[in-house]
């Protein structure tokens, strides 16, 4: 709980609104994704209905200081440590009546599998409140030690079609969802089933979603491209910052 203080919430939530505003013409807009939701049902806020991007560092100089905060980082490192690299940025925003299946059961271990072990963790960073109707996280308890799990193309018509577990539906019953309040932080390992919530209130709802690594997590593919991997964040228990 309260993982960032009401002012740097707010910071985040500036930078994010500016992000939203990206023009059509910048060179990483490929990073950035829209969801297909009529234009009169969209937030002012959120005018082109983004609903997720990676490589947040390309788009604002804090989303890559975010990665060093000691609240986020020292927790990642006494869960999966010792001696984090970072992996990957990205974001998910529930935009005013987001399906709750747009975005279903998958492990985030799908994009990056095979790797030399499962020490892979992700963090949600909420930059608004959350409930099970307004998009908070779901996630299915134990389930990391299930292994990697088949995935598939979603087959609904409005979805991410980004890849979702098979057999999605048998999970919903085993399905767990916090409330939040802008400022915490949900941690849990790349290989938990877990799920973007919907969104039935008028206003979208942001998450930052930051993932990272052991220092001996090395990808065996070449799945990821992020353009943040590998940099060391934490040594011998400490944020690493080098020139002080």
């Amino acid at each position: 709980r309260s993982a960032l203080t009401p002012s740097e919430v707010q910071t985040y939530r500036e930078a994010m609104g500016r992000l939203f505003q990206t023009p059509e013409d910048h060179p990483y807009i490929s990073r950035l994704y829209c969801a297909d939701i009529p234009e009169a049902e969209r937030d002012p806020f959120n005018p082109r209905a983004i609903w997720n991007g990676f490589d947040l560092p390309l788009f604002d100089d804090l989303f890559y200081e975010i990665i060093f905060h000691p609240k986020i980082a020292l927790t990642m490192d006494a869960l999966i440590g010792p001696d984090l690299n970072f992996y990957e940025t990205c974001f998910v925003t529930k935009p005013p009546r987001f399906p709750g299946h747009f975005r279903d059961w998958h492990q985030d271990s799908d994009y990056f599998d095979p790797q030399t072990n499962d020490r892979n963790a992700a963090v949600i960073v909420y930059l608004d409140d959350m409930d099970a109707l307004s998009g908070a996280t779901s996630v299915v308890p134990g389930s990391h030690k299930l292994g990697a799990l088949p995935h598939i193309t979603p087959h609904e018509s409005v979805s991410s079609k980004h890849n979702e577990v098979a057999d999605k539906r048998k999970y919903d019953a085993e399905g767990v969802t916090f409330d939040f309040k802008a400022g915490d932080a949900l941690f849990f390992l790349a290989r938990v089933i877990h799920k973007a919530g919907g969104n039935t209130t008028d206003t979208s709802r942001t998450g930052l979603i930051y993932n990272y690594t052991r220092k001996d997590t090395l990808d065996l593919g070449q799945k990821n491209k992020s353009m943040a991997n590998s940099i060391p964040v934490t040594r011998n228990g400490k944020i690493y910052r080098p020139y002080g």
